[in-house]
């Protein structure tokens, strides 16, 4: 059982207590509007902050200090849901019955040491910290097109979502991550600690109130002011299909779809578009791998997904290049198929049986429950993955149908090989 609450001004924890595992965990998050202006900044902070804090001048003397916490852990986090971003922290630690010790509250405290308390030089980061990790954020960024699969996804975002702060990338952009520097990062990062709504996750057997009380106490110099408001802005659907092509030196072309849903997390027939994505391209039973990869043998694979904040469902496949009109429409026809009813009742069950596993499973899983309740926070949507498994049993194929019906098609991006 969720409880969350606000622990201090625009300072919330939400808590799960339970005791069926050896280690705990926390994260937490600021929250930003995804914005070009800010985003290389915020995806940078937190692996400043890891670097070097005032107490703790170097890695390796806080190595040293997770070391003397039983081996806990902690790491940047970085997320985009819709378009918000977060930049945090997240961190495990072994549960205090097993440590004998009150190793949470000396994790949580040193979570607000690096959040708090990091090592500056005249009124600034270290120089050459940020220097360090902004050539590895720059690093990250540049090898994005060595995975063309997942390149060719955020290129066609870009061209979909150009006007939309969805179409900011998670980490930024190259040339913003390169501007900044000591000075220009400590400035936001005052920024951040003061206008940004905090979330604070907790899992583990501590009650509620004694984890609202130790965060309540580590964050009690974290400056307030007015917090800066986000949201996502859903476009219901598509106007005009555009597309665009590219050519680099891949032998497998790359063949991406981007759809308007018309629906997101927080809508009644949200259950239905899970429903729909999972028979039409989510799993190993649905249309595109049985029927475009299997049967047909026009993909090498073929896929959906859902972006369930902003509306958008993405198919992503690998093909011959010379197959490329035959490829897209075969997977237009699948969805048309969807569209009509045209559902098997091994489709079907298949994909309510894979859907109801997968949130079974994330009720299991500490980091996955974490990312979930953080999407339904920034979203404002109380269910929980036992209330989505429940409200998926209730889907039929008309609703299925009916989904599919509200998806309209935005944009197709296909990278080719130089020759083709």
């Amino acid at each position: 059982m969720e409880h969350r609450m606000e622990i201090l001004p625009g300072v919330f924890l939400t808590a799960v207590r339970t005791e069926k595992f050896k280690t705990g965990c926390c994260s937490l998050n600021l929250l930003r509007p995804m914005a070009r202006a800010e985003a290389a900044a915020n995806a940078l902070i937190p692996s400043v902050l890891l670097r070097a804090t005032a107490r703790h001048p170097d890695i390796r003397s806080i190595s040293a200090h997770l070391d003397e916490l039983y081996g806990a852990s902690l790491g940047s986090l970085v997320r985009k849901k819709g378009e918000v971003q977060t930049t945090g922290f997240f961190a495990d630690f072994i549960e205090d019955r097993f440590a004998g010790a009150p190793v949470f509250r000396q994790t949580a405290e040193f979570l607000g040491e690096v959040l708090l308390d990091p090592a500056l030089e005249n009124g600034a980061f270290l120089p050459d910290t940020v220097s360090g990790e902004r050539l590895n954020l720059e690093n990250t960024i540049a090898a994005r097109i060595n995975d063309k699969r997942t390149w060719a996804t955020s290129e066609l975002l870009r061209v979909m979502c150009a006007n939309e702060a969805y179409g900011v990338p998670r980490l930024g952009e190259l040339e913003d991550v390169r501007a900044l520097d000591e000075k220009s990062l400590y400035a936001h990062y005052r920024e951040l600690l003061t206008h940004s709504q905090v979330e604070i996750f907790y899992m583990g057997s501590q009650s509620p109130d004694a984890a609202a009380e130790v965060f309540r106490d580590v964050l009690r110099d974290l400056p307030r002011g007015e917090i800066t408001p986000c949201g996502t802005v859903v476009v219901p659907k598509a106007d005009v299909v555009r597309s665009e092509e590219r050519a680099l030196d891949v032998t497998q072309g790359k063949l991406v779809l981007g759809f308007r849903t018309g629906c997101t997390l927080t809508d009644r027939e949200f259950p239905a578009l899970l429903m729909m994505n999972a028979i039409y391209g989510g799993g190993i039973t649905s249309k595109l791998f049985m029927k475009v990869r299997e049967e047909l043998s026009l993909c090498y694979y073929a896929m959906s997904t859902l972006e369930k904040f902003k509306g958008v469902m993405l198919v992503s496949s690998g093909i011959d290049c010379a197959q490329r009109d035959v490829a897209q429409a075969e997977i237009l026809r699948q969805l048309d198929a969807v569209r009509a009813g045209d559902i098997s009742d091994y489709e079907f069950e298949s994909a309510r049986r894979y859907l109801r596993s997968s949130l079974s499973t994330g009720m299991d899983s500490p980091g996955r429950l974490d990312d979930f309740q953080m999407g339904q926070i920034i979203a404002g949507q109380p269910d929980t993955m036992q209330a989505l498994s429940e409200r998926i049993a209730r889907v039929t194929k008309d609703d299925v149908a009916a989904a599919a019906r509200r998806v309209s098609l935005d944009t197709v991006f296909f990278l080719k090989g130089v020759q083709a």
